[in-house]
């Protein structure tokens, strides 16, 4: 990237700031608002076994395309892969609102997810192009922020557009705030050129490295609910993972420009940043998601009220990010409020498993705002430290690697959560209740004996989910503490770069 980055004016730089979060809230919405709509979509279109590839699909090919697209920014620039993953992602959602099978609405999603990911990295990518280091928290902030409001908009806005318009609206609302984030960031990102050195793509990469992320999370997302794990089929997928990415591992050791450069692995900070986003999050999206469950199956609460129960999570959260953005902002360090939060959070895991089957609302209401303010801290950090880590060339590289890092966490984990879950509640039932799944469960009241199983299972979870968090600190802890660069600083090393081209 140019040294220009760097001279844009305080507005031109809100502007990209501005357009990269419209275009982040667009992909992360699109993760959540369809939920509420799968009813009705099935009902129209049919095949209601094919009903959770909708979400299934978006989020294999998002997650694939992070780190390639992050990487094709470093070499051609923002502004031209920002421009192809917004179009795009709006000819998917096109393809989605026009669908007239579930086959069709299943591959829209696909090219959506993967313009989607897309934006993901890019919008972070953009916003570490043109704000230095040190005044990159607030921001992070902000970013979290977006996350959480898409987690709680996308649902209840998916809700009402079905309700009162029908499921295709839910895709043609991508149209207008698309073209938005592209008025507003597109002519400012003209300024972040690409390199004037051009280097040879290596599409073989690409392409083994996305048929190894897709296999894999499609094994982890069938594996144990839709196929049994010693099945065939999630065996066979990862072998074919296994072995496909032991080949994009050995292309990439001879490539001048691989899309994940091996150097990231040797640091000091970004390979355990890595390591630490890879747990935490998938920690955090697995109490997310099943922490709902939980209130419903065994606190009793009823689907209106599981909603409010779990926004002290989703707001605490962003609270966290918010106030560790300003703490690195004002000190130029980031280690502090991740060790510092994240025992904080642990210990209140530990306490809502032991108290898991008994616990009151007003109790849980704030261990889940004390465990979200502990974890947010770390989401903003993870993305500075690595981004402050590595040379401007590979700003796009390292973003793709964090995003693809989280979701890769998350899969994982929320895989994880749900066979542990069920498995042990399961285990626990007498007679034919030991056959009947999750939803089957969810539709009546549960006997005494299905609720002390699942309050079993979940007070397990919990503890399981504190362990898998301790990992993550642990990891963290062992980030070298480097002082964030100012933006003086950026300037100088820019110049240098170009200097040198």
């Amino acid at each position: 990237m140019t040294g220009d980055s760097l001279l844009l004016n305080p507005r031109e730089t809100r502007m990209v700031v501005i357009g990269a979060m419209i275009s982040l809230f667009l992909a992360a919405l699109d993760q959540t608002i369809v939920a509420t709509a799968l009813p009705s979509i099935s009902g129209d279109l049919g095949d209601v076994h094919l009903m959770s590839w909708i979400v299934t699909a978006y989020l294999l090919t998002s997650t694939a395309a992070t780190p390639i697209l992050g990487k094709l920014s470093d070499l051609h620039g923002r502004r031209p892969i920002m421009r192809i993953c917004i179009l795009v992602f709006l000819a998917g959602s096109v393809l989605c609102a026009a669908s007239n099978s579930m086959l069709m609405l299943i591959l829209a999603r696909a090219l959506q997810g993967f313009g989607g990911g897309g934006l993901i990295t890019i919008a972070q990518t953009a916003v570490a192009d043109v704000v230095a280091p040190r005044e990159r928290g607030k921001y992070g902030a902000y970013f979290a922020g977006v996350w959480a409001g898409s987690a709680l908009l996308g649902p209840v806005l998916g809700g009402e557009l079905t309700k009162h318009a029908s499921w295709h609206w839910i895709f043609w609302i991508n149209l207008p705030i698309g073209a938005l984030a592209l008025a507003i960031a597109d002519p400012i990102l003209a300024r972040l050129t690409g390199r004037k050195t051009r280097h040879q793509i290596d599409y073989a990469s690409i392409a083994l490295f996305f048929l190894s992320s897709t296999t894999f999370l499609l094994a982890l997302s069938s594996g144990g609910s839709e196929i049994p794990w010693l099945s065939p089929q999630i065996i066979g997928a990862l072998v074919f993972s296994g072995v496909t990415g032991s080949l994009f591992y050995r292309r990439q050791r001879g490539l001048e420009e691989p899309v994940m450069p091996l150097r990231f692995f040797r640091d000091p900070v970004v390979t355990p940043v890595l390591g630490a986003i890879f747990m935490v999050f998938g920690g955090y999206l697995a109490l997310a998601i099943m922490t709902p469950t939980y209130l419903q199956l065994v606190l009793g609460a009823g689907p209106d009220e599981v909603g409010r129960l779990i926004i002290p999570l989703m707001l605490s959260t962003t609270v966290g990010a918010a106030l560790s953005g300003r703490y690195i902002s004002h000190t130029g360090k980031y280690k502090l409020p991740p060790l510092l939060g994240m025992p904080l959070a642990i210990i209140c895991l530990v306490i809502l498993g032991w108290l898991a089957p008994t616990a009151g609302k007003p109790e849980l209401i704030i261990l889940l705002m004390l465990i979200g303010f502990g974890i947010g801290p770390i989401f903003p950090i993870a993305n500075v430290a690595a981004q402050n880590a590595v040379e401007r060339r590979d700003l796009g590289a390292v973003s793709g690697s964090i995003s693809f890092a989280r979701a890769l966490g998350g899969a994982l984990a929320t895989a994880g959560a749900s066979n542990l879950v069920l498995g042990i509640a399961v285990s626990a039932l007498p007679g034919p209740m030991a056959g009947a799944d999750l939803t089957a469960m969810l539709r009546a009241p549960l006997d005494s004996a299905a609720h002390d199983g699942f309050a079993h299972a979940y007070a397990v979870f919990f503890f399981v989910v504190a362990l898998w968090l301790t990992v993550g600190l642990v990891a963290f802890a062992r980030v070298a503490p480097r002082p964030l660069r100012s933006r003086a600083e950026m300037e100088n090393a820019a110049k240098a770069a170009i200097a040198t081209e």
